[in-house]
């Protein structure tokens, strides 16, 4: 990707972050409380585990969710990567560069911690997800 850009997670759709959660807490992983985005109409939770990936479990709360494509497409799954930036504009801008496309503008996201984030697309490399940095 790029030099500046920093991993924070990965996303996985999932139908229950109860049911889904149970498997990663067996291997270790805690829970963070679920949170309900309004944007994206999901809930969403973090699941951490030292020296691990994070990992975020997005539940959509009605066919009006964009995961709810992705579930009927490949059920349970990783779908996108997040990286954390510091700079939304400029890492957007460099990233339209490598023929990435925005899918929104940047917004609010109440999941991270009201920190905005922005989604691209990549057809050789698929969904990427950038937070801005605190």
């Amino acid at each position: 990707m790029l030099p500046e850009f920093r991993f924070h997670h990965i996303g996985v759709a999932t139908y229950s972050i109860v049911q889904t959660a149970k498997y990663y807490k067996d291997a270790g992983y805690e829970v963070t409380e679920m949170i309900f985005d309004t944007i994206q109409n999901v809930n969403i939770c973090f699941l951490y585990k030292k020296d691990n990936p994070s990992i975020e479990l997005i539940e959509p709360i009605s066919d009006l969710s964009p995961v709810t494509n992705i579930l009927r497409k490949g059920g349970v799954s990783p779908y996108h990567f997040c990286y954390e930036v510091d700079d939304m504009n400029e890492a957007i801008v460099n990233l339209e560069k490598k023929r990435f496309v925005s899918l929104s503008e940047p917004v609010i996201a109440v999941a991270m911690q009201n920190r905005l984030i922005c989604f691209l697309y990549n057809k050789e490399f698929g969904l990427l997800e950038l937070v801005q940095a605190t």
